[in-house]
């Protein structure tokens, strides 16, 4: 038995140390630093691209596709300078694309939509965004999962496929955002001074638009109140700081106006019928 592990232990030594396998050999480990040294580059590229105003967001995808190529591409050359028939390999994964395409469907439909969302950009890196029952700022775009970081800081992987199928609503994506603010007023009242209040408020903030011009008006009349209304045009940055700043000094400008936000309230006739 010893003398057969020699002589098979024997002939590997003096295959492995016949000079054309050595030529081998080094010509693989060539291949490997070429694609190590081109992955760094790859990634170099990317990050000059990103400071010269390439999305961010698009980068583990990008970095993804050609590293796996290069991955692909380094396995292939060192099998064929190894002397393996990698044209035979070739065909067996051409034959047997069919079978892993159906049963990794899912997963090729993420890659896919990934592509999609990279080339038609309907979001950037750092935009708000929903889409179904996700919502948040955008991390990335990854080659089979979008990354979200919600407003409560919380991290949020999606399939690319879930944000590919349904409608995108992008709040960063337009500079201006129009503001609304309704309030309900007494009937009581007086819906030309709570306008002429709103229009007060709304001339005294440069933050918000002259172009297209505010507008004020009665937009419905409920059981309890009559809705006034004000709209006016900001900075998509601006939109909940005005909001939340806006709807409290209207708040507190009816109240110095003695003009009564009503609490929702119903009349009952009991009709005696004894």
């Amino acid at each position: 038995m010893m003398d057969k592990l020699k002589v098979y232990f024997g002939s590997w030594v003096n295959h492995l140390m016949d000079h054309s396998m050595l030529q081998r050999l080094l010509m693989a480990l060539v291949i490997l630093v070429v694609a190590r040294v081109l992955l760094v580059v790859l990634r170099r590229a990317i990050d000059h691209a990103e400071n010269k105003g390439f999305d961010k967001a698009a980068k583990p995808l990008i970095y993804s596709l050609f590293s796996y190529c290069i991955y692909i591409v380094t396995l292939l050359l060192i099998l064929h300078v190894l002397g393996v028939n990698t044209a035979g390999l070739v065909a067996m994964v051409g034959a047997a694309s069919l079978a892993i395409g159906l049963a990794l469907k899912d997963t090729l439909s993420n890659i896919a939509s990934g592509l999609l969302l990279l080339f038609l950009r309907p979001f950037k890196a750092g935009d708000y965004i929903e889409c179904g029952s996700i919502k948040g700022n955008i991390v990335g775009i990854g080659l089979f999962n979008t990354t979200f970081k919600t407003v409560d800081g919380l991290f949020v992987s999606a399939p690319n496929s879930a944000l590919w199928g349904q409608p995108i609503v992008n709040y960063s994506k337009n500079p201006l955002r129009r503001l609304e603010i309704t309030v309900g007023i007494d009937y009581g009242d007086s819906a030309e001074k709570a306008l002429d209040v709103m229009r007060d408020v709304v001339a005294g903030e440069p933050l918000f638009m002259l172009k297209p011009e505010p507008q004020f008006f009665v937009s419905s009349l409920e059981d309890s109140s009559v809705n006034v209304t004000f709209r006016a045009w900001a900075r998509t940055q601006d939109y909940f700081n005005l909001r939340w700043k806006y709807t409290a000094e209207i708040k507190k400008r009816f109240a110095e106006e003695n003009i009564t936000i009503p609490f929702p309230q119903r009349t009952i006739h009991v009709v005696d019928r004894a």
